[in-house]
């Protein structure tokens, strides 16, 4: 039985799959199996998988009619034999030491979960390969120890790629099938069940910044799932009590509703879709689901009611008067504001 299982979703990446590949094949820690899903890819990429499988026998192939990388990901998570997982994208690249450095930091360091940083570019520096030097420490999974590792990545310690996990945990939470940014809601649940974390400061994944991936793409209503993905955080770190790093996400959350209903509206034409943004977030809002603070309220409400913010803003600057000066200095303001209007 292999210690790990890596595995490898496959959609239209024929030119960096083999490179991919060959990324993991070449690994100083040999104890694996790579399960490459083809998702129903239309170019050569099932072919090249075939290949890879019959000429190493620790890589199996996985074909299946193109359900989204979700149902890939679950699918070859119900093949695994590993003790451990490893997620890996199809245009990626990992250094030759991920997995030795990542397993050795759990096992020693008795963690469920290790992860290194990643990098991100067009295309891996030539130091990237470099031997590395880096060393790990453990922390807890606990509010501050999270809210740590947000300010310092700012998003990237909420994806599947870059870490190691115990298989158990990863199936106490499975991704959601049809959605893209599944894995940041998933993880989200993985990081808190493990407890224990073992962290790599040196960067051993190399994330390629590919216009044509599902995240980078031009704008499509999939990118609503983002919505959907920290809506579904926020939730639950309400639910487990953790309102600072809760509110972490709700400033993301703000500022990604106005931007998707700008580019709905806007550059889909789609304005039926983004009253349907829009209802939903104020509902949200309502019901107090997505706390925003005053910054976060008003930044919706300028991109979703460009005409009420001009009244907003007067209503609001009489109201902030009146609380912090009483109503005489209110009513001398609107005097002068009367004033200036009769000399127009």
């Amino acid at each position: 039985m292999p210690e790990i299982s890596i595995i490898v979703p496959v959609y239209k990446a024929e030119q960096y799959l083999p490179d991919c590949i060959d990324s993991i094949l070449s690994q100083t820690f040999s104890d694996f199996e790579v399960i490459l899903v083809d998702d129903g890819s239309p170019d050569n990429c099932l072919a090249i998988c075939r290949e890879y499988a019959a000429r190493d026998s620790r890589v199996s192939v996985i074909h299946q009619e193109n359900q989204g990388q979700a149902a890939a990901r679950n699918h070859a998570l119900s093949q695994a034999r590993g003790q451990w997982v490893c997620f890996v994208d199809s245009d990626d690249l990992i250094h030759p030491q991920m997995v030795e450095r990542l397993y050795h930091a759990a096992v020693d360091g008795g963690a469920s979960i290790s992860m290194c940083r990643m990098l991100e570019a067009a295309v891996p520096p030539g130091d990237f390969f470099h031997p590395c030097q880096g060393d790990y420490d453990t922390v807890g999974m606990d509010e501050a120890t999270l809210v740590s590792l947000f300010d310092r990545d700012a998003y990237p310690g909420w994806v599947a790629c870059a870490k190691l996990i115990r298989r158990e945990i990863v199936k106490t939470h499975l991704f959601c099938l049809g959605r893209v940014y599944e894995d940041n809601e998933a993880v989200c649940h993985w990081l808190q069940e493990a407890g224990t974390v073992a962290q790599m400061s040196y960067p051993l994944y190399f994330y390629r910044s590919n216009p044509d991936s599902t995240t980078q793409k031009n704008f499509s209503l999939k990118r609503l799932d983002y919505l959907w993905a920290l809506e579904q955080i926020i939730r639950f770190y309400t639910l487990i009590g953790y309102t600072q790093l809760r509110d972490r996400f709700c400033g993301l959350y703000a500022e990604a509703a106005a931007g998707c209903y700008s580019r709905v509206k806007y550059e889909l034409n789609r304005p039926d879709v983004a009253r349907e943004i829009e209802k939903s977030v104020w509902h949200l809002v309502r019901k107090r689901t997505v706390p925003l603070t005053k910054k976060q309220f008003e930044t919706l409400l300028d991109a979703m009611h460009p005409k009420l913010i001009r009244l907003y803003w007067p209503a609001e600057a009489a109201v902030r008067t009146l609380r912090e000066k009483g109503a005489a200095e209110l009513a001398r303001k609107a005097a002068e504001q009367l004033r200036k209007g009769d000399r127009k």
